[in-house]
């Protein structure tokens, strides 16, 4: 019976070390988790204020873009227009060069790329502010590139058919505009082709694109202000 009793006794304070190690491990994984949460959410808040940042000044460049963009739309307006001549070159010399240029860009990549590898390097639930960044703003990036792409592709054709088959291109390229083959061309239908397929990248396409993301670069700023006075 003494050894019965002593057994008892022995078991009961094995199965209660065995709950405090229990417990004891609860509280660790428990801590544990939620250091590993307070890691996460500070790691996500830093590559929001990046992306924020980017946002910011991919707004001042497109809102650059667009302004280059509408004070060449008039030049663009006026010599597909069926009034052209030659003194409209003269009063107009912008006109000259109006195809074989462009306002080069190119939109910030790092808070992007960070917000996508902690997206697939954290197992994290819905969020619906991240996962419309990441949508929306990867579909209006790679339609303006298809468009950058494009614009630029339609220079370097200019310029090579220019130069294979019209050899005063090299006096305009200088500065000189005497040329008697040049302004014949300039007052073809096949340039007026040329200038209207350019015209259709820049202002069909490209411009109502940079349009569309500076909206969203606004709107996306003031929703991450919002989301990370929260914080």
């Amino acid at each position: 019976m003494v050894t019965k009793k002593s057994f008892g006794k022995y078991l009961l304070y094995g199965i209660g070390e065995i709950i405090l190690v229990v417990i004891g491990i609860l509280i660790a994984v428990s801590i544990n988790n939620y250091n590993e949460k307070k890691a996460s959410k500070n790691q996500l808040e830093s590559y929001l204020q990046v992306y924020k940042q980017d946002l910011e000044v991919d707004t001042l460049v497109v809102g650059q873009v667009l302004k280059y963009l509408d004070e060449r739309k008039a030049h663009f307006q006026l010599f597909l227009g069926d009034s052209v001549s030659a003194k409209t070159y003269q009063e107009n010399p912008e006109g000259y060069g109006i195809i074989l240029s462009y306002f080069p860009f190119k939109l910030q990549q790092k808070g992007m790329g960070l917000l996508e590898k902690y997206v697939n390097d954290t197992e994290i639930e819905q969020d619906t502010l991240i996962s419309n960044i990441l949508a929306t703003h990867r579909f209006h990036e790679n339609l303006i590139k298809e468009t950058v792409d494009r614009v630029s592709d339609d220079i370097d054709n200019n310029l090579t058919y220019f130069k294979e088959e019209q050899p005063w291109i090299g006096d305009l390229l200088t500065g000189k505009i005497d040329h008697p083959d040049m302004m014949p061309y300039l007052l073809s239908q096949n340039y007026k082709a040329r200038l209207a397929v350019h015209s259709t990248f820049v202002y069909g396409n490209l411009e109502p694109q940079l349009k569309a993301i500076q909206s969203f670069n606004k709107k996306t700023i003031s929703e991450l202000n919002e989301r990370l006075k929260q914080e």
